[in-house]
């Protein structure tokens, strides 16, 4: 047996790498008994692939139907390079010892995310082959990661406030009521994980049907799109986190502002560059009405990233005092919330790695993180007209690559938001 043991070793212990760095190492080779080769090659892959089966209906020659297996499958390829660290061409001696070979490889500047999904994943890998002659050649294949920021300040649309507005009529005994009108609105709708999403609600409720519970979530949708042999799609809901308000009587109505935090352990792959797998992120806020009629949904589209928004504008009438008790994650691990005291402050207040809200000297600031339940109405918001600075700290540590072993998976779809996706 001459090739007694294959390594390739990076410099960075981690094996995790950004877009545009350069990877450098070592292949490490020891021969326990004298080998010829051809050559020794260093290959760096990066793909994308999807992959599920269905079963279809078929008719065979006889008219009769029958089932059959589908595979629906795409791939794609953001990086193919090689190297030769022992000759092109010709054949070569390796006595017996042991033989390192350097290497660096400059990585693309724009590479998706290491991901993986149920149906697809994105995956980097580094691989050493030698050639030998006229016998089995000898391989060695590692992994490493891409992790790619997502900068939240490359969209300056995600700076401005977001609104939606729906409008349902019930009809109980052929007598159609008034409409039930929910809107919602967040002031701006780019955040990283730890942050808060400051959501108003506003329901008027003109029907004569109540409105027992109003639920706020935040959703992820993972679509997959296989081009082989058509084009489908198939896609995953994950519940990131909700909150649940009281809802609003019949021919009332009521304004409330929630804040649903972003779990910190959340991990956001930037898969800007890649054509076959898409990850998108929902604001759903539902009122469930009581009775068998249909709930009302409006639905979000928000931006998660990496490095989080620097905004200087007015804080379009939300306000940052309320932090919510009635939040549940989908998740084992606790959220890390920031601690902050609610006396008052003589500077600003900053949390590192966040956009920051700025208060003004000698104002008191009040971020009441364990606040317990109270009386419903004695939380309406009022609003505010101030105006603030909005500044950025350096954030700390980025995230590591993306899995799908945090947030819980469901079936249960909210019909309006992700018709786009072919989720209904």
């Amino acid at each position: 047996m001459g090739v007694h043991n294959i390594q390739i070793i990076f410099d960075d212990p981690t094996a995790v790498f950004t877009p545009g760095q350069t990877i450098t190492g070592r292949v490490l080779i020891e021969i326990s008994r004298s080998v010829k080769i051809k050559n020794i090659k260093l290959k760096f892959l990066g793909v994308a692939n999807v992959d599920w089966s269905e079963t279809e209906s078929r008719t065979n020659s006889d008219g009769q139907s029958e089932n059959h297996s589908v595979s629906y499958t795409a791939r794609e390829e953001y990086l193919k390079s090689k190297m030769f660290l022992v000759g092109e061409k010709g054949e070569f001696q390796l006595e017996v010892g042991e033989y390192i070979y350097p290497f660096n490889f400059s990585l693309p500047h724009q590479l998706p995310s290491t991901f993986k999904g149920r149906h697809g994943k994105v995956c980097y890998t580094a691989k050493v082959k030698i050639n030998i002659p006229w016998k089995m050649n000898k391989e060695k294949e590692i992994m490493f990661k891409i992790v790619s920021s997502i900068n939240l300040n490359e969209d300056p649309s995600l700076a401005e406030p977001k609104k939606e507005i729906k409008e349902k009529f019930y009809c109980c005994c052929f007598c159609k009521s008034g409409p039930l009108a929910l809107i919602v609105c967040i002031p701006y709708s780019g955040f990283v994980p730890g942050q808060c999403i400051p959501v108003t609600v506003e329901l008027d409720n003109n029907s004569n049907v109540d409105v027992d519970t109003i639920k706020i979530k935040l959703d992820r949708v993972v679509q997959f799109k296989a081009r082989f042999p058509s084009s489908k799609t198939k896609s995953e809901l994950f519940k990131i986190g909700n909150v649940y308000i009281d809802g609003v009587k019949k021919h009332t109505s009521k304004t409330r502002m929630e804040q649903l935090q972003i779990p910190n352990s959340l991990e956001i792959p930037n898969l800007k560059h890649c054509g076959i797998i898409t990850d998108t992120y929902f604001l759903n806020v539902e009122a469930c009405v009581i009775g068998t009629h249909l709930n009302e949904v409006a639905s979000l589209q928000i931006i998660l990233g990496n490095i989080p928004l620097t905004i200087a504008s007015n804080v379009h009438q939300f306000d940052y005092s309320f932090q919510p008790s009635n939040q549940y994650y989908f998740s084992n691990e606790l959220i890390p919330t920031n601690s902050l005291s609610s006396t008052g402050l003589n500077g600003s207040v900053l949390v590192p790695g966040y956009a920051q809200l700025e208060v003004p000297r000698n104002q008191p600031c009040t971020m009441a993180h364990n606040a317990s339940s109270q009386n419903l109405e004695n939380n309406m918001i009022l609003t505010q007209n101030y105006s603030s600075n909005i500044q950025l700290t350096k954030f700390l540590d980025p995230p590591p690559p993306y899995q799908f072993s945090d947030p819980k998976t469901t079936s249960e779809i909210p019909t309006t938001s992700f018709k786009q996706y072919g989720l209904i």
